[in-house]
């Protein structure tokens, strides 16, 4: 039995720097614009009367205790 080891593959799978420099900075984009969704969102539920908030599973406590909550935080 011959036993091959391939040893490129294992410097393949590497990441360069230009792909681990965007990773980087696609997380640093990312992390902004989760913080502005979640605030639009709460913004939105508190738009919502009750009746359309009992249909989506919500009472008007649980959003407006949602919605005191600083942005950063889910």
């Amino acid at each position: 039995m011959t036993m091959r080891i391939a040893y490129g593959a294992a410097y393949a799978a590497r990441p360069t720097f230009s792909a681990r420099l965007g990773d980087l900075l696609s997380a640093a984009l990312a992390t902004p614009r989760l913080w502005a969704r979640r605030q639009h969102d709460r913004h939105a539920l508190l738009q919502l009367d009750n009746h359309m908030l009992r249909d989506i599973g919500f009472d008007r406590a649980r959003v407006e205790e949602m919605a005191s909550r600083p942005f950063w935080r889910a």
